[in-house]
């Protein structure tokens, strides 16, 4: 085939905030309806707090009835063809387009705070919307289940069960167990292997931080500070010995920023080695049979969502290419979208085909399970990017 088959690892999908009381368990519908301004007002007022109101509303005038393809379908795979992309992991969204799913079981996924009855009846109506939504086009969307997983370990369970009997292919898990259990104690062993056994990869994406106040610098410590938040689950899990127990389990960071896995790679290497800097802590790596890089490059994969420039993309091959899989971030607008195939050239241009055939399609491959190759190989033959487009870099706009 002339074309990539292309395979986004970061996709946005919801509904509009009132849509989602249709699929809603109708005992919360009352709570629903008097929450729902609330809410509205809150992500409204959120937007001006972070300083993209302005940015957003322009935004979106300028992208028009494309931008409602975050639950619209036809409108989606319109948006899809013209990116090049055939298949796309869908999250859910945050406050940028404001089609979040109910009582805080957005993209963030806070737990701290929150009812745990009505965080789960949240989750729980946008993964039945997904599987719908999914089921449309089941050879194009790849869906992921939110599950807010601190709270009740058999809830967890029943969700999860429930995910893969309706074809959804992944998990969402909260980023931040702040006043919970975090992701080492033995009590989430149930879940990493009903993961394990279901082929479903586990899933954390950026945008979760401690409360954002109105203080210089408030934003820029945010860039600096998501992405650990995001990445604590890996060497939780790494030094938990999570992965001894469960050595085919998935783990997916999605957006996390390239640079910062590399610097974690080396520093938990550093730490497991028990040098002069750590050894006085004891020997707390007697269990691991394998350095934490070790696990990272067989467990572990980064989503590098809309590589920006060659930098970035050097930063990927510091990582390691096979665990890179591209993103697009559709419909945010700190992603490719509207010019996918543009930035495309720009980031990638000219990188060698088996490595573009790696990060575009066959890492996703090894992650995602179920997959109808043949399917996908039929569409990107119709719309993905040719592989003369990219044999060579473009300059920057």
């Amino acid at each position: 085939m002339d074309r990539y088959l292309v395979i986004s690892g970061d996709g946005h999908a919801g509904l509009s905030p009132e849509k989602y009381r249709d699929y809603l368990d109708p005992k919360y519908h009352a709570q629903f309806d008097e929450r729902l301004p609330r809410e509205i007002a809150m992500r409204e007022a959120m937007e001006k707090k972070l300083l993209i109101s302005d940015f957003n509303t322009k935004w979106r005038a300028d992208c028009g009835n494309d931008i409602y393809g975050v639950w619209d379908h036809d409108i989606r795979n319109k948006v899809l063809d013209g990116d090049g992309i055939t298949a796309e992991v869908l999250f859910p969204d945050g406050i940028t387009e404001r089609n979040a799913p109910p009582f805080g079981a957005d993209v963030g996924l806070r737990c701290l705070g929150a009812d745990p009855e009505l965080l789960w009846a949240g989750a729980r109506a946008h993964n039945r919307w997904m599987a719908d939504f999914c089921r449309m086009e089941p050879n194009r969307r790849i869906g992921l289940a939110i599950i807010p997983v601190v709270f009740d370990i058999e809830e967890d369970l029943k969700e999860i069960r429930w995910a893969k009997e309706n074809g959804l292919k992944g998990l969402l898990f909260p980023c931040m167990t702040d006043g919970f259990q975090p992701y080492n104690h033995p009590q989430y062993d149930p879940v990493w292997k009903l993961a394990e056994e279901y082929d479903l990869p586990i899933h954390f994406h950026s945008g979760a931080s401690p409360a954002i106040q109105d203080l210089p610098g408030a934003i820029g410590s945010f860039l600096m500070e998501y992405p650990f938040w995001m990445t604590r689950s890996m060497w939780t899990m790494i030094f938990g010995e999570v992965f001894e127990r469960f050595p085919k389990l998935k783990v997916v960071y999605t957006e996390g920023t390239e640079y910062w896995f590399t610097w974690m790679l080396q520093m938990m290497d550093i730490r497991a080695s028990v040098k002069h800097t750590s050894g006085k802590l004891g020997d707390f790596r007697a269990k691991l049979t394998m350095k934490p890089s070790e696990y990272f490059a067989r467990n572990m994969w980064v989503v590098a969502s809309a590589l920006a420039d060659r930098d970035t993309t050097r930063a990927c091959y510091d990582i390691g290419i096979d665990r890179i899989i591209w993103g697009s971030d559709y419909p945010h607008p700190e992603g490719c979208w509207p010019k996918t195939k543009a930035k495309m050239l720009e980031s990638l241009g000219g990188l060698p085909e088996a490595d573009l055939e790696k990060i575009f399609s066959k890492n996703a491959l090894q992650v995602y399970s179920g997959l109808d190759l043949g399917a996908m190989n039929a569409i990107a033959a119709k719309i993905g990017p040719t592989k003369s487009e990219l044999k060579h870099q473009i300059a920057a706009e």
